[in-house]
């Protein structure tokens, strides 16, 4: 693949009730597999090596990453490194059982950048099969798949930023 066009960004994933200290952002590079992204092809499974031109011209080597086979038309992130300086800490605040099925879990999302400039973490929180809804949360998401949001949280040069969310789950 030459000459698609990517953006770097931040990303962090989460899992179903997972909390954590504060852990480093992936550094990744997102692009489209479709025709208007500019690569317009399925990719096969196998690794991806991202090289990116120095000052001189020279190719440089700046990560890899595993990939299944994709179908054009897909999203992609390819983990290039974690951000030393791009930290994430999740937390679980109140988790509630409503009733004999329902679970009211908040959970809470700090972000901290130690960039002289502001930023942009994609996180995914991941886990939200079935019915699982979001009646609460600080910062709009977005639905990726049936079990996953995404949200794009700013965070400023040298501060901290915060999501919170609340989910109502069978589980």
């Amino acid at each position: 693949m030459k000459a698609a066009p990517a953006r770097k960004a931040y990303e962090f994933n989460n899992g179903w009730l997972a909390t954590n200290e504060a852990a480093s952002a992936s550094s990744v590079l997102k692009f489209s597999t479709s025709r208007a992204g500019g690569l317009g092809d399925q990719l096969p499974a196998g690794t991806m090596r991202v090289y990116m031109r120095d000052k001189r011209g020279d190719p440089q080597f700046i990560g890899e990453s595993r990939i299944e086979a994709t179908p054009m038309g897909s999203a992609m992130s390819i983990r290039t490194g974690e951000a030393f300086d791009v930290k994430v800490k999740t937390i679980v605040e109140e988790r509630t059982r409503i009733n004999s099925s329902r679970w009211k879990t908040k959970m809470r999302y700090e972000f901290t950048n130690a960039r002289n400039e502001a930023i942009t973490v994609d996180l995914g929180q991941s886990g939200l099969w079935g019915d699982v809804r979001i009646p609460e949360q600080s910062q709009e998401g977005k639905r990726i798949s049936a079990d996953r949001v995404e949200w794009s949280v700013a965070v400023p040069a040298n501060g901290k930023a915060t999501l919170t969310a609340t989910f109502d789950s069978r589980y």
